[in-house]
């Protein structure tokens, strides 16, 4: 998938991936000041207008967000 489409399908999932980090009682902001990073930075990639690959691994593997509603780009994949 290429990132384009990745970010358009995320867009699709943002509020899925905030109730997965409302059930574990965290916010875009709390997860930024736990990553160390720009809470800007965190909530456009959820919400689809990035594509922070740092971010969404944090996300999937740090905070517990299934993968299929992150639509992580591949690197290094030929379009």
């Amino acid at each position: 998938m290429k990132p384009l489409e990745c970010r358009a399908e995320r867009q699709k999932m943002r509020f899925r991936i905030r109730e997965c980090l409302d059930r574990q009682g965290l916010n875009m902001l709390e997860v930024a000041r736990l990553m160390g990073v720009n809470k800007n930075l965190v909530r456009d990639t959820v919400n689809g207008f990035r594509n922070n690959v740092r971010v969404l691994e944090a996300l999937r593997d740090d905070f517990g967000v299934p993968a299929e509603l992150l639509y992580i780009p591949q690197k290094g994949k030929a379009a």
